[in-house]
């Protein structure tokens, strides 16, 4: 980004080019308003600001020299000046400045100085989607938008957007609500906004040459983030595309903190996989949500054999590799909507919906043969599984293996009952030699030696 400042005072373009300077920001200096204007006659600044008092001409006779130069109307310019006159300012604002800062005010001239550098991203990077099926009207918004240096992807049918957002990610969606093919304008936005994820914040500028209340509002509140009618201003266009990409690169980064924070709260740095917070706070309501769904899941509880050996006999750095070796296999072979958790220690909880007895069987076996191809630092290694299985088409039945955790839970089939049946079976599995899967109180053998009791 490049800055021109125009002062005849040597001490007050030194102070001003101080409080604008960084790594992103390149400072040009003039000290009258001839060798500016012969500056800008071969350059292109991101924005201006000057003094009223130029040596040479007012600031006033600048600007008017200044916006008849092709290209540079459209960039900021800020006045700092002494005068706090009304009527100065008003003169000034006429003349065509973005914004007047008293001169004398030292904080004012701080927020000067980011005014101005708000006001350069004029010259903000984008990838534009726009749709538009008129041939004429897509040529001259186009060049706008090209003109600021954005990447423009035209297309004439919300079909064809629909394709590109499949394929692609944009910083702006622009679409006129009268569209060739079925998918119309307003049809567009509501696609979007009920789309995938990752699309569903994209901005939407809605175009239409209707510019009617009743209009603007009925798109507004489909989802559209601003309207503009046409025939419209360049200025105006920019501004209001300009505004929703700079709002959708806010949402962006808060969203990316807030992700860093939750990541910080939920993820277990050893292991890579959920902590036990995480557990406490989403757990139950998976179990019960599946539950009331009447659809299959299951709750399983692995434990690294003979963990405590290892931490002895290699050292806990070891020991944190082969969890974090652990991570990795479980995260790499889990489904999507499965939920791993370090549990404390050498435990790790999985959560698996929509994955009954049978699935959960193969699936953990495949899991458990895995884990001895993993040898991490050398090690061999084993784990023991203990899980509870609720099928779906019995999801409201209480199995007999289940009745003791029940009566404790008050006969509620939920995250407690499950995982203290996975506790019984992991136990179950541990004394009857490790490095096995015990499901619902069954061992693995007899799981698939013959059917067992009605899963819970």
């Amino acid at each position: 980004m490049n800055i021109l400042i125009v002062d005849p005072s040597t001490s007050y373009r030194k102070l001003v080019s101080e409080l604008l300077s960084n790594e992103d920001i390149r400072i040009t200096q003039a000290a009258s308003g001839k060798e500016a204007l012969e500056y800008l006659d071969k350059h292109k600044p991101s924005a201006v600001t000057l003094a009223h008092e130029l040596g040479d001409m007012n600031s006033v006779h600048f600007l008017r020299q200044v916006n008849a130069i092709q290209g540079l109307q459209s960039i900021p310019k800020f006045l700092i000046t002494s005068n706090a006159s009304k009527e100065f300012k008003r003169e000034a604002y006429d003349a065509g400045f973005t914004e007047i800062f008293i001169k004398s005010d030292f904080n004012t001239l701080k927020r000067a100085m980011h005014s101005l550098l708000i006001y350069a991203t004029v010259n903000i990077s984008a990838k534009v989607l726009y749709v538009e099926d008129t041939q004429s009207t897509a040529d001259y918004t186009r060049f706008i938008m090209e003109s600021a240096g954005w990447s423009v992807n035209h297309v004439k049918s919300g079909e064809a957007a629909a394709e590109c957002l499949e394929k692609e990610r944009f910083d702006l969606v622009v679409t006129d609500l009268v569209l060739e093919g079925a998918l119309s304008g307003i049809g567009l936005i509501h696609l979007i906004r009920h789309g995938r994820e990752e699309i569903r914040n994209t901005p939407i500028l809605a175009v239409s040459g209707w510019n009617d209340l009743l209009r603007q509002v009925y798109v507004l509140k489909h989802g559209a983030g601003d309207f503009i009618a046409k025939p419209f201003h360049e200025t105006d266009f920019l501004a209001r595309a300009i505004n929703l990409i700079l709002s959708k690169k806010q949402l962006d980064e808060s969203m990316a903190s807030q992700k860093a924070l939750h990541s910080k709260a939920h993820i277990d740095h050893v292991s890579g996989l959920n902590n036990r917070h995480y557990l406490d706070e989403f757990g139950h309501r998976m179990v019960q949500k599946s539950v009331n769904n009447n659809e299959a899941i299951s709750v399983c509880i692995i434990d690294i054999d003979y963990f405590k050996s290892i931490n002895d006999n290699h050292g806990h750095s070891v020991g944190d590799g082969v969890l974090m070796k652990l991570g990795e296999l479980i995260k790499n072979s889990r489904h999507p909507r499965d939920v791993a958790v370090r549990y404390g220690g050498d435990e790790v909880v999985m959560i698996m919906p929509d994955c009954g007895q049978q699935q959960a069987l193969s699936k953990l076996e495949q899991l458990r043969v895995e884990v001895e191809k993993l040898k991490p630092h050398g090690l061999d290694i084993t784990a023991t599984f203990g899980v509870a299985s609720v099928d779906r088409h019995q999801g409201y039945d209480l199995n007999e293996l289940l009745d003791s955790a029940l009566e404790q839970n008050h006969g509620a089939l939920d995250f407690n009952a499950l995982f203290e049946n996975a506790d019984r079976s992991l136990y179950m599995a541990k004394n009857a030699g490790r490095n096995q899967i015990c499901i619902n109180q069954t061992l693995l053998d007899e799981a698939f030696s013959e059917p067992a009791s009605p899963s819970i």
